[in-house]
């Protein structure tokens, strides 16, 4: 399988680092916080049988940099339609884990038209969305690197990356009413993120259906390749 690695540069000289895979309609793939394009590894051989895959290293993690001070889903968001714009994409489907799946949410309701059909897997829109002890682990993190980033500059980095999970993302209830792009939510049974969060994400995106996996945690399209991506092509592939 041919691989194509590339590179966009932003506005403020960050390079944000992707890689291409397959022909077809453009289905780009998003890691969770702390990950890289790497998570999808077992999914894009499959993948791109049938679509031209899109894996991106999200700003300051991993091969992509930030010159910035800040590191926020809208800048993501802005670094994803930058890159679509260089590749000349109007359309594509996304799937998204955990972060990238509130990126996927964050980008949905910036560019509405640009989204074809929306895998969110694992993702919430408010803190409250993930369970209470993930909660309490992430505070404690984010005190600890708080403390370091004081004289670490790797530990400034890493704090900027940990603080996406202590806020918001921006996306509200009726945020979620105006998304059009045909939905799926789909959610491991024993997942840190809140089951009736899932459930309310599916509830308030008009077209949306719901799939909890049964026997499955976060990363469970790393666990089990094979139900993962059989479910997503199902959905992406459906008439």
């Amino acid at each position: 399988m041919e691989k194509q690695k590339k590179l966009l540069l932003t506005k403020d000289k960050s390079l944000i680092y992707y890689e291409i895979s397959g022909k077809g309609f453009p289905l780009f793939l998003l890691h969770g916080n702390g990950g890289s394009g790497k998570y999808f590894e077992k999914q894009v051989p499959e993948f791109s049988r049938y679509f031209k895959v899109f894996t991106v290293d999200s700003r300051g993690h991993a091969r992509s940099t930030n010159n910035s001070n800040s590191l926020t889903f809208e800048q993501m968001a802005e670094d994803l339609y930058s890159l679509m714009e260089q590749e000349q994409i109007k359309q594509a489907d996304i799937v998204g884990f955990s972060d990238g799946a509130n990126l996927a949410m964050v980008f949905a309701k910036k560019y509405p038209n640009m989204i074809h059909r929306l895998v969110l897997n694992a993702g919430n829109t408010e803190v409250q969305g993930v369970s209470l002890p993930i909660r309490i682990f992430t505070t404690i993190e984010y005190t600890f690197l708080k403390f370091l980033s004081l004289f670490n500059k790797k530990a400034k980095r890493q704090l900027l990356v940990v603080r996406l999970m202590t806020h918001d993302i921006g996306v509200s209830k009726s945020d979620l009413q105006t998304l059009s792009a045909k939905t799926l939510v789909i959610v491991g049974k024993y997942d840190i993120i809140r089951r009736a969060h899932s459930i309310y994400l599916a509830k308030e995106i008009p077209h949306a259906s719901f799939i909890l996996v049964p026997k499955h945690g976060h990363s469970f399209a790393k666990k089990d390749p094979e139900t993962f991506n059989k479910e997503i092509l199902t959905f992406l592939q459906e008439k």
